[in-house]
């Protein structure tokens, strides 16, 4: 259960850029992910539709981008917007 606190805090963060953008909805998210973080990219992409349902981020895709050099690494590093605002 823990990738369902992982996925949630992911998709709070998300919706704070979103809204700074102005972003009637985000189309697509991505992450860095070190190879010792512990992070369950798959039970991540598994919680993802049903925590984001009804927000600006239902259906966003996730894109992981794993990585060695920062081993425990695990940050959103930008989204992208269809349709942002003024």
């Amino acid at each position: 259960m823990h990738e369902a606190g992982v996925t949630e805090r992911i998709l709070e963060v998300v919706l704070e850029h979103a809204k700074e953008a102005h972003a009637k909805r985000v189309t697509d998210v991505y992450l860095d992910v070190g190879d010792e973080s512990g992070i369950d990219t798959d039970s991540v992409e598994l919680h993802w539709p049903l925590l984001s349902e009804g927000s600006v981020a239902e259906g966003a895709a996730l894109h992981f981008n794993k990585t060695t050099d920062e081993p425990f690494k695990f940050r959103l590093t930008s989204i992208e917007v269809d349709e942002p605002g003024d």
